[in-house]
């Protein structure tokens, strides 16, 4: 038998129904047992699939790094003189604590190791949230914060759940599930011995909806963008009256219509049916379209949230709309192709490389005005720093002296 044949074994072996096990972990485990089978049965794929993504390895550990090794490229910046009272004076060397809310893409799913890293949830590579390594390593949100506080606390570390701190997001976690996982944080943060929960500075990324676009075509009314706007508002209502000392990211929904792209390519035509069936095959141009409406529907209902100004009702609170999905598309090669390195297997996550391509675009859109903000990302931008002239973390109260005066504000 060769080392596929035992894998295809092994994953149809996973396949078997247990109880508690999620929809996505099925529909994962049916990925997994799919590729696999097409390594061993078909040259063509298997050919194509080792030149994408390379050979599996099933001993493989954390792949290589995925940074050149250069230093930070940020001056130091000092906490400020006395810790604030206010979010609109926060610099990034006076958080202390850091947590995220989400989707798989927030837990690390398939992020590193291949076909069966689909399986596993590698909290410690999430863009937003994870802590694995260094920032000479790898670059995520709290790697980088940690370059001003190294005392930094809530990153999550390693795979599965057994360090993931303050990383409460659920892979196949969707709109309607997110004020649980705000529920179980704030309970978490008050029960911790590592965090002053009322005088410690927090930021809070909250990223959801892609899971709700992949499957709007099974329920419209369900997956709609009132009932989106809903869930969000429920959400950031929940933060807003139970959490002291925040500053929350709200990062708009992906443009998930990439995924019809991405299906073009034999490799993820095989196994899109399974991953995101409604962006990937969608019923003609009409359901394109309406698709496309709706995941603008979602990003709108994000933008009105934040302007309404609910949450700047106090002066140690306030969430503020990181736009940076709403105008990028697939990563190309120089040969027009679709970019397969930011991706894992299944053709919808992001690899270690596409989470170390989000947090470093999180992380501009944090340190951009509100008004000035990038709204695409693109390979090889460079990390944008603050500085004692624009020294803290950007609201849209404090972006004012900073935001030209004649566009309205991007949010």
């Amino acid at each position: 038998m060769t080392m596929l044949a035992a894998l295809c074994l092994c994953a149809l072996a996973l396949l078997t129904p247990v109880s508690g096990r999620t929809a996505l972990e099925e529909r994962e485990r049916v990925i997994v047992a799919r590729i696999l089978h097409l390594l061993e049965t078909n040259s063509t794929y298997a050919a194509l699939y080792n030149k994408t993504f390379g050979p599996i390895d099933p001993q493989a550990a954390h792949s290589s790094r995925v940074t050149d090794g250069s230093p930070f490229p940020c001056p130091p910046l000092p906490p400020s003189p006395a810790v604030p009272t206010s979010v609109h004076s926060l610099r990034p060397s006076d958080v202390k604590v850091i947590a995220a809310l989400g989707d798989s893409l927030s837990a690390g799913r398939g992020a590193d190791c291949g076909i069966i890293g689909l399986l596993i949830d590698y909290r410690g590579l999430s863009w937003s949230i994870g802590g694995d390594d260094s920032y000479a390593d790898y670059h995520s949100v709290p790697n980088i914060l940690r370059q001003y506080r190294p005392d930094l606390y809530g990153y999550s570390e390693g795979k599965g759940d057994s360090k993931s701190r303050f990383n409460v997001a659920v892979s196949g976690a969707k709109a309607g599930d997110v004020l649980g996982q705000a529920q179980n944080l704030v309970n978490l943060m008050k029960a911790s011995s590592n965090i002053d929960f009322i005088n410690d500075w927090k930021v809070i990324t909250l990223f959801i909806g892609g899971n709700d676009l992949c499957d709007w075509c099974d329920d419209r009314q369900a997956y709609s963008a009132k009932t989106y706007a809903s869930h969000l508002q429920q959400t950031l209502d929940y933060l807003h009256a139970n959490v002291p000392r925040a500053f929350v990211n709200l990062v708009e929904v992906l443009n998930i219509e990439m995924v019809r792209d991405l299906a073009d390519n034999l490799l993820c035509a095989a196994v899109h049916f399974f991953a995101c069936d409604c962006a990937a095959n969608p019923d003609g141009q009409a359901d394109l379209n309406e698709l496309i409406a709706l995941r603008q529907g979602y990003q709108q209902a994000s933008r009105d949230l934040v302007a309404s100004g609910r949450y700047d009702t106090r002066d140690d609170f306030t969430v503020v709309l990181q736009p940076f999905y709403r105008e990028t598309f697939l990563p190309r090669t120089a040969d027009g192709e679709p970019d397969m390195s930011f991706f894992a297997s299944d053709c919808f996550h992001h690899s270690k490389k596409g989470q170390q391509a989000a947090a470093e675009a999180l992380w501009n859109n944090m340190v951009e005005p509100v008004g000035s903000k990038r709204l695409n990302w693109m390979p090889g931008e460079p990390l944008e720093c603050p500085t004692e002239d624009r020294p803290y973390l950007f609201t849209a109260k404090n972006s004012a002296a900073y935001t030209r005066a004649k566009p309205p504000p991007v949010y």
